[in-house]
Order: C-alpha cells, then structure tokens, then sequence
C-alpha cells in the first residue's frame, strides 16, 4: 500500500506539470524586460545592444534613438501593439496554470494533513499569494523565467516530501491496525482523491487551451515582425528580442 500511495503523489505532484506542457510553446529572450511606465525595457549584460527601448513607435539602442524606414516604423508600430496584448495573456495563462498547481497540491495537502494540523496546507497557501502578488506587480515577470521550472517545480519539491511524510504515516497507520475494513476504506479515498483532482486539473487545463493557443499565435507573430524588419543595429545584426518554438497542443 506505501508503494501505491507514494505513485499516487508523485502522479498528482506531476499532473499540473504535465498539463501545463501540453499548453506549452516555447518562448525565450536573451534579454530581461521591464515596463518603465508605458516603454518595454530589455536590457543583457553581455553583446552588443545591451540596453533596447521600445515605446511610442521609437525605438532606442544603447541610449541612441534609431532612424527607421516607413516601413519598419509599421511594424516597430505592430511589434509594440502585439507586445502590449502579449504580456496580460502570458500573465493569465501563467496564473491559471499556477493555480492548477497550487490547487492540486493543497488538495492532497489537506486530505492527508493531520487533525487539526494544517500548517502544510496554510504554508502552500501563502506561497501561492506571494506568487500572485509577484505576477500582479510585475507584468513582465512570465517574460523573464520558465514558470514551471523556476516556480512550479521548487514549490513541489519544497512541499511534496512533508505531504508525502504526513500520508505515509496515515498509510502506516492504517496497514498496522489490522482492520482490513478501514485499510479498504483508505484505499477507496486515495482512489477517489486522484481521480477527483485528475478531472478538476484537466478540465482546468482545457479550458485554459484557447488562450494559450492565442498566446502562442501572439507569439509568432512578434518573431516574423522582426524578421520582417530591415533596420540593423550597430554590429549588424537584426534585432532579435524574442525567439519561439513549436507550440504543443
């Protein structure tokens, strides 16, 4: 039964992620973005172009505003736009998916918590606070990180070994008594808890596809924006902000 119980965490543990992977299309920068009142900031600290701003259709490179073409100013004009629709997408999709998580975990958290004993259950609780309060100040924040590795993950593996240690010890308790009734009665509940939090992050998961799909489509259309443009910087290079992936659905 230890066996089965320590599969069924790792399944719910993993289930968010799993999900949150078939949502997914990559997206990186080799830059850092931060919104500086209305302008989009990305800054790196090593190459040529370091600091790039972009705000009210003008474009800057390392404090130097750059001349651009009718044409590039069309679509310097349509990256902004795109960027600016981006950011509230990519934070919504990054709090639901979160919030599968989160919700997952405390689930499992406080099936299994001792009586009276919700300190695991408070503690997930004030993580995912903090990271919606993290998501709510700073628009930019899914543009710079992998949520799922750098946020997801660490809460799991911060949380997952105390909830594991209070379910085990249930199993245990339940295996040492004796009574094949109650021990039936616990394995009917874990059954039911996976299969209710299955459905519920599923189901969460679907409907969350749409406006993944369209961040994934917002996306795209940022990297042909800018390869569709002409305008060089100082080494000669194109300007190269955001690079995507195949998207996974």
């Amino acid at each position: 039964m230890q066996r089965r119980l320590m599969a069924m965490l790792l399944a719910l543990a993993l289930a968010p992620m799993a999900q949150a992977k078939n949502l997914e299309c990559s997206m990186h920068s080799d830059y850092h973005l931060q919104m500086h009142g209305q302008a989009f900031v990305f800054t790196r600290d090593e190459g040529a172009s370091q600091r790039i701003i972009l705000g009210g259709g003008h474009l800057y490179v390392d404090g130097r505003e750059v001349a651009l073409s009718a044409a590039d100013q069309r679509r310097i004009n349509d990256y902004e736009s795109e960027l600016r629709r981006l950011l509230p997408e990519a934070r919504q999709v990054a709090t639901e998916a979160t919030d599968i998580a989160f919700a997952a975990l405390t689930e499992v958290a406080r099936g299994f918590a001792d009586k009276g004993d919700n300190s695991t259950v408070h503690q997930l609780e004030q993580a995912h606070r903090r990271l919606r309060a993290q998501l709510d100040k700073d628009p930019a924040f899914v543009f710079n990180g992998d949520i799922d590795a750098e946020v997801i993950r660490p809460v799991i593996t911060e949380f997952v070994p105390a909830i594991t240690g209070a379910a085990v010890k249930t199993a245990l308790s339940v295996a040492f008594s004796g009574d094949e009734a109650r021990t039936k009665a616990f394995e009917a509940r874990m059954d039911t808890m996976g299969h209710d939090i299955d459905v519920k992050v599923k189901a969460r998961a679907e409907s969350l596809k749409p406006l993944a799909h369209s961040l994934c489509q917002r996306t795209k259309r940022l990297d042909a924006i800018e390869e569709g443009l002409t305008v060089r910087l100082d080494d000669g290079s194109s300007l190269n902000l955001l690079q995507t992936g195949r998207e996974n659905f």
